[in-house]
């Protein structure tokens, strides 16, 4: 058996004669120019890549990336788990994919003789967790998904021998583009976290080695630059192992063309991304400086079609249940678009579900406002994707304290409405009741959280994994995370 690292999400694994990709983005940029693969992967990736199957734990775009899915044909076959919703292969098949294989979570899947994967969904997207066993080997891929309490104990009582551990360890969230109004412009986030819910985890898993994965990328676009600098890169991760004396699991910082494999072990690069890492990341700019460039003029053209905003406000507040729309009846959401040096804002009222055009923005009278450009908010409708708006970091949530709480609640609205779970009664069917079936102990998990909040207890990330396998000094903290930062769980890689 063989892994190699491609890319920030991507590895590929060969065993048994076959090879599985998982979540390719191999080419260009992500989430409109913002996000870029560091360190940059390969040109000439695409001539040696020919996998026989691949697997999508999701639908955000720096793992369901439709420029590079496309280049490595239609013809492949598409292993993605089974959602409530049909969202994720309702996708794939209008991109013109014809082999597209649904997972239920917890069955195992054959690939060859001695090579094996289990999907395990979770959370409301949701993520998927696979678990890939080939040759006596078991690698754990967690990719984004923070999954804990029972569903977790569950999976390692069904592998109870986990080689390698891959997971996220940056933001991937939208806190840090929140400006609150009446506290000086203060971002909401705990970038010391990372590492060590990181840690936590992996420590959980009892592996014998891990890799920071799914958090290997860098900003270049001139709207999310400075973003670089709270970026928890794997050599962050691998420092705080070494400061906090983590030494089970062992942790090993592979970049793009890295491998390990059972006869001679890790083949790890010599090429150092992270000494000088402004002035490299200044030159992958420039090397990219056309492509940012020609995004740039796009962008600066593009004009907001306001019709198709109001559909797409009066649809979400149709779905939306009357209880939550109340929620929105005096908190009007401003929408300030912006290209080149237009800029056009409208008030969204999610509880009429209507759309008016605003002729000037103060935070007095618009003290709820989203900023972005125009042409995002326009795709985001187009490909039902405002989740991406957030995780591009290309966005600026302008508000006061009071109401960062309608902001969060608009974000879930939108999401269980792309995904398909809004409007409520569309979702009584077969499909999604045998999904969450399977998946009741995350059903039980919830409960639980939820009690635990009613209770004030807070969220401590090592209160809901194995404690009893923690060893290392560096994950003794019980500092919580508080019910406002709850909200980013699924989606803080």
């Amino acid at each position: 058996m063989r892994f190699s690292i491609l890319a920030h999400a991507c590895m590929q694994v060969e065993a048994d004669g076959k090879s599985l990709v998982c979540d390719p983005w191999l080419t260009g940029s992500a989430y409109w120019g913002s996000w870029w693969n560091y360190p940059p992967v390969s040109k000439h990736i695409f001539e040696r890549l020919n996998p026989d199957f691949i697997f999508i734990t999701h639908l955000h775009w720096d793992h369901f990336h439709g420029p590079t899915l496309r280049r490595l044909g239609l013809d492949r076959t598409i292993l993605i788990p089974k959602a409530p919703g049909t969202r994720l292969r309702d996708d794939l098949l209008e991109m013109g994919f014809k082999k597209v294989i649904e997972l239920p979570h917890g069955t195992t899947f054959k690939l060859g003789n001695r090579f094996q994967i289990t999907s395990y969904q979770f959370g409301l997207l949701p993520d998927c967790l696979l678990v890939i066993d080939a040759d006596g080997t078991t690698l754990m891929n967690a990719n984004d998904t923070k999954i804990m309490g029972g569903p977790l104990r569950k999976i390692l009582k069904n592998h109870r021998e986990i080689d390698f551990v891959f997971r996220s360890h940056s933001s991937a969230n939208s806190r840090v583009c929140y400006e609150i109004i009446d506290r000086g412009g203060l971002h909401q986030d705990d970038q010391s976290r990372y590492s060590r819910e990181f840690a936590e985890f992996v420590e959980a898993t009892g592996a014998r080695y891990c890799v920071p994965f799914a958090s290997n990328h860098c900003f270049l676009h001139p709207e999310t630059l400075r973003f670089n600098s709270i970026i928890n890169f794997s050599y962050s991760v691998k420092k705080y192992f070494d400061e906090n004396g983590i030494v089970k699991p062992e942790c090993v910082v592979m970049a793009p063309g890295d491998s390990w494999d059972d006869l001679t072990g890790f083949q790890l690069g010599r090429s150092d991304w992270y000494t000088r890492f402004d002035e490299k990341v200044s030159e992958y700019a420039r090397d990219n400086q056309t492509s940012l460039d020609a995004a740039a003029r796009k962008e600066a053209e593009a004009r907001l079609n306001v019709e198709l905003l109001s559909s797409y406000v009066a649809n979400l507040s149709a779905a939306t249940p009357s209880l939550i729309r109340r929620v929105f009846k005096d908190k009007p959401i401003t929408l300030v678009c912006q290209s080149g040096d237009h800029t056009e804002a409208f008030e969204l009222n999610l509880y009429s579900g209507q759309v008016k055009v605003v002729e000037a923005v103060d935070d007095a009278r618009n003290p709820i406002q989203i900023i972005t450009s125009s042409l995002i908010i326009q795709q985001c409708i187009e490909r039902r994707n405002w989740e991406s708006l957030g995780i591009s970091k290309r966005v600026r949530y302008r508000v006061a304290q009071r109401n960062v709480k309608v902001i969060r609640l608009f974000q879930y609205v939108y999401l269980l409405y792309e995904i398909g779970a809004l409007p409520v009664l569309k979702n009584m069917n077969a499909r999604f009741a045998g999904v969450w079936a399977r998946r009741w102990r995350e059903i039980l998990f919830m409960l639980r959280l939820g009690f635990d909040f009613g209770l004030g207890r807070g969220f401590f990330y090592r209160r809901y994994l194995n404690v009893n396998r923690f060893s290392g000094p560096g994950v003794q903290s019980d500092e919580p995370i508080r019910p406002e930062m709850a909200a980013g769980l699924k989606s803080s890689s």
